[in-house]
């Protein structure tokens, strides 16, 4: 430990502010127990004749009310989008599959979670880079990497070549060289490169930083640069590409947050074809595709301790454009 922060905990100041913390954190702790306690109640009052508990939460997943108004229109718009994506990566032998929320959307609401305005899907590079280079042709639809400057990241997203303001957003997998007994030691060095990875970002977006702030943008200078810094990094680290194991590549932009680590492709591959539903089209999912879930989020049964719509921000400029353009099209009533 610094010294800075050895004499810091002498002061009163920050004993005040461990202990403010410390009961904020017991508050947060006593609250999602006194919630969890209600919703067993809640299910409980629910219930009907032969039905399990698990039953209940389904059921009333299930029913929970779609979005209206705005966020709907920023869903079916994105669902637009991932139908078309799904009709070329078909075409063409590309898999891709269902991730994250929208995975948990699939599962829980056969579409949408009624609160979210995100679609998230997953591919391996391989694939991905072949539907990289079939949307360079196509009229519709445009593939740009977007970027946070502030916080380093970088995420591939899915547009409409005309109105740039709604996308689906884009994560990719690699098989990784490993074997289980050095997997964790591997997973470690992994997260040490996307830090520096993320470093590399923000050094070289300094200069658009305080002008776009947080807001994803698409930027070509950026793609440029980026090539060359992955390419160093991956034939430095030399493990991508190949093996039995299989984990995120280094530009993932949630990488340390990420709870799985280096998975065996086993676990996951083959693919579950047409495995969940989402908004009335079936899915690609990975195997044990639940307990991926799990894994990610915990309990996703669970009736959320909070609802709000996500990516609010990445919404603010164009969306009206772009819902007149999608109207023009019929796409949006």
């Amino acid at each position: 430990m610094r010294l800075r922060d050895r004499i810091k905990k002498y002061l009163p100041s920050y004993r005040t502010e461990a202990r403010m913390m410390e009961k904020l954190d017991a508050l947060r702790k006593d609250l999602r127990e006194m919630d969890k306690k209600n919703e067993y109640l809640f299910m409980l009052s629910q219930m009907q004749p032969g039905e399990t508990l698990n039953d209940v939460r389904k059921r009333i997943h299930l029913q929970l009310p779609k979005a209206t108004g705005r966020l709907r229109n920023i869903q079916i718009a994105e669902n637009y989008i991932l139908r078309r994506v799904k009709d070329i990566c078909d075409a063409n032998g590309l898999q891709f599959f269902l991730i994250g929320g929208t995975l948990m959307g699939a599962v829980r609401h056969k579409g949408f979670i009624p609160w979210d305005n995100d679609i998230d899907i997953g591919m391996m590079r391989q694939d991905f880079l072949k539907l990289k280079t079939l949307l360079e042709s196509d009229g519709e639809l445009t593939l740009e990497y977007c970027y946070n400057y502030e916080a380093g990241l970088k995420v591939p997203k899915i547009k409409f070549r005309a109105s740039k303001a709604i996308f689906i957003d884009v994560f990719l997998f690699d098989c990784i060289d490993v074997g289980e007994d050095s997997a964790d030691e591997v997973w470690e060095e992994t997260k040490r490169i996307n830090t520096c990875y993320s470093a590399k970002l923000r050094e070289i977006a300094q200069p658009y930083a305080s002008e776009y702030g947080c807001r994803p943008l698409e930027n070509s200078e950026i793609d440029k640069a980026l090539l060359e810094v992955e390419s160093e990094m991956e034939k430095s680290f030399g493990r991508f590409g190949r093996g039995e194991w299989f984990c995120e590549t280094l530009d993932s932009p949630y990488w340390s947050r990420d709870p799985r680590g280096i998975v065996p492709v086993a676990d996951r591959f083959p693919l579950m074809k047409d495995a969940v539903e989402f908004e009335g089209k079936k899915y690609d999912a990975w195997r044990n595709y639940e307990d991926a879930l799990t894994h990610f989020f915990g309990d996703f049964w669970s009736l959320p301790f909070s609802v709000s719509e996500p990516h609010t921000t990445e919404f603010d400029e164009g969306l009206e454009e772009a819902f007149a353009y999608l109207r023009e099209r019929g796409i949006l009533e």
